[in-house]
């Protein structure tokens, strides 16, 4: 009866939070006992992305996998997946994200330099755009991460000093040849970052952590276990709980 309780409790906080933390625009913040609270309910109740990559092959020797956006198949590098696993660790590792779901990190935004778009990409069928661009030496990945932190203790109306270290950090760039990532400067108010300058966007990738996730890496000494797609899980529902995120990004 109280695990009933306790599980009933969580969904209600993921949904409308009895008091949220903050409000800004209609988007919800929380504190950071609230989103460890949240990401351990998505980690072992919560849904998992509807189509996730499975690049098993990629862990057994191989230079490519399956991989799939709006139902078609393409073959993909398994460095793209070896470098993405990289950014995640050295993400979580640096204190940028704690935890791969919607409330703190959950996407990233995949671009390259503008020369490169308007040569290779700008004229090229959109379905072939994403077989392509995985194999590109100069993609990088904009994460996002701390998307729902707030830095204030509702109580008290005061800034937590971590979790204020935590949003600082909350614009990370990764790279696909094998550099580590850079953390970018703090925006105001703590903004998520743009594209970068001299770069055009050109895909989204989404994760998030479950128990049954397709990926597993170590960072921190701890195993975590995520899925990847490039498909935005919306068919998970909008009133999945542990959906909610800011449109603004």
């Amino acid at each position: 009866m109280l695990k009933i309780c306790y599980l009933v409790a969580i969904s209600l906080l993921l949904s409308f939070s009895a008091s949220p933390a903050q409000a800004d625009g209609g988007s919800w913040f929380f504190t950071a006992q609230e989103l460890e609270i949240a990401y351990r309910y998505q980690e072992r109740f919560g849904k998992r992305l509807h189509r996730p990559l499975k690049p098993v092959a990629c862990f057994n020797g191989n230079t490519e996998f399956l991989a799939s956006f709006e139902g078609k198949e393409f073959l993909a590098p398994c460095s793209f997946i070896i470098e993405t696993i990289r950014h995640l660790k050295q993400i979580l590792e640096k204190g940028a994200a704690k935890y791969l779901f919607p409330l703190d990190a959950d996407h990233a935004h995949l671009a390259v330099p503008l020369d490169v778009w308007n040569t290779k990409f700008r004229d090229a069928d959109p379905r072939q755009i994403l077989p392509a661009l995985l194999r590109e030496p100069t993609l990088l990945a904009l994460y996002h991460t701390a998307e729902h932190l707030t830095e204030l203790n509702p109580k008290t109306g005061k800034l937590n000093a971590d979790a204020r270290l935590w949003k600082q950090k909350r614009n990370v760039i990764g790279f696909y040849d094998g550099r580590s990532i850079i953390i970018m400067p703090p925006q105001p108010h703590h903004s998520g970052s743009p594209t970068p300058d001299g770069y055009h966007s050109c895909a989204t990738l989404h994760f998030s952590a479950h128990r049954l996730g397709e990926v597993i890496f170590v960072a921190k000494g701890k195993a975590v276990a995520i899925d990847l797609s490039f498909d935005n899980d919306l068919a998970a529902s909008a009133r999945d709980p542990v959906r909610i995120k800011t449109l603004s990004q």
